[in-house]
């Protein structure tokens, strides 16, 4: 994989620095308060995950800079992701990183920044660190389609209200390092610890909050966690892995006691509507609000009528999403919502009777049923 023609190009309103990877040009584009270097290390986190799938080197040209520490900190990042490939759907071979003049960065933006969308985990760990942090993050191209200009400003709107009133700057920006990964046939769960990381490293901060959607207890391999975020760090830019110590139960219960968060708080990823109401995720939430008897006007309540016509239709496929189930679980039998703890555990027992058949089709059938699943389909 070839990172080449890396280039700062900067107008009246945004700073906007790209290279070619190969065919894919990946960009970031900031506003003017931003001047990222011209430099490989952006390009390289967001390059990892996907040239480790192609068991492709990475070559860069030899007068760009690249950093020491990062480089160093990526023989340490493939050794783990080499070991989670099967969890991660995919066999990650380790590579070299070729070319490049090798600099050690003591020098940048001297901010303290972190994504922010009106999200739980985001939020959480906004109001956990607002005293440090200096600007918050609000992407483009990661939580929505960068098509989706209405829902975008929509969103943006509601987020500098919110930051305005804390004394705080939100700072849109725009890029498609989430498209990257498809390119190769490598989906945004298992890159986006590099391609977040690979924002902070363009935008040259000091330091960058990815905050963690999923507790110590129950963290699984992914492309973000707290073993691997902080490897991404090049020297100057530091990326912290944050609220892992946190269920997204609590985390929600901490975010109530500020009304002016909670009032904005969404999580939607489907670009339909700033919550749709009808996603896992967004169920899920309304879940959440209401074993802790909270409201909020960007979500419906979750009556018992929305518990049996549609929380009961989900279905679960990864342990990640079976955990946020059983939280609420567990809060609905502290409370002893009987509606709600019925459709839950039937969730539960649906999530481990196919996970039970799944097993016994590897075990005796050598994945036939998968494979004539993968047939339908693929007709399809």
């Amino acid at each position: 994989m070839k990172i080449t023609n890396i280039q700062l190009k900067q107008s009246e309103e945004h700073n906007l620095i790209s290279a070619q990877i190969d065919d894919f040009n990946l960009w970031y584009k900031f506003p003017k308060e931003i001047m990222p270097e011209v430099k490989a290390d952006a390009f390289i986190a967001a390059c990892l995950i996907p040239s480790m799938k192609l068991g492709s080197d990475i070559f860069i040209d030899e007068d760009i800079p690249v950093s020491i520490e990062l480089l160093e900190n990526i023989e340490n990042l493939q050794i783990i992701f080499s070991s989670w490939g099967k969890h991660l759907g995919h066999k990650l071979n380790i590579i070299k990183i070729k070319g490049g003049k090798k600099t050690k960065f003591t020098a940048g933006w001297d901010k303290t920044i972190s994504f922010f969308s009106g999200g739980i985990d985001g939020t959480f760990t906004y109001l956990k660190h607002k005293q440090e942090i200096d600007y918050l993050l609000f992407a483009k191209g990661i939580d929505m389609q960068l098509s989706s200009d209405e829902l975008y400003n929509e969103a943006l709107s509601k987020n500098k209200d919110f930051l305005n009133k804390e004394g705080k700057e939100v700072i849109p920006f725009e890029t498609n390092v989430r498209f990257l990964g498809h390119q190769y046939g490598v989906g945004w769960s298992t890159c986006f610890g590099g391609g977040l990381s690979s924002i902070a490293l363009a935008a040259g901060a000091k330091k960058c909050y990815i905050a963690s959607g999923v507790t110590y207890a129950c963290m699984h391999p992914e492309g973000s966690n707290f073993i691997t975020d902080h490897l991404w760090s090049n020297g100057f830019t530091q990326i912290i892995h944050d609220g892992a110590e946190s269920t997204r139960v609590n985390k929600l219960k901490q975010i109530s006691k500020n009304e002016n968060a909670l009032n904005i708080l969404r999580v939607c990823w489907h670009d339909n509507g700033y919550n749709c109401g009808n996603c896992e995720k967004c169920l899920r939430t309304m879940t959440n609000l209401r074993v802790l008897k909270l409201q909020t006007p960007t979500f419906k309540p979750m009556t018992d009528q929305l518990v049996k016509t549609k929380l009961s239709k989900i279905k679960i496929y990864s342990a990640i999403d079976m955990e946020f189930i059983e939280e609420n679980l567990a809060e609905a039998i502290k409370i002893n919502d009987n509606v709600l703890i019925k459709v839950l555990k039937k969730i539960k027992r649906n999530y481990e009777l196919r996970s039970l058949l799944n097993h016994f089709d590897h075990l005796f059938l050598n994945d036939f049923l998968k494979k004539i699943k993968l047939k339908l389909f693929n007709r399809t």
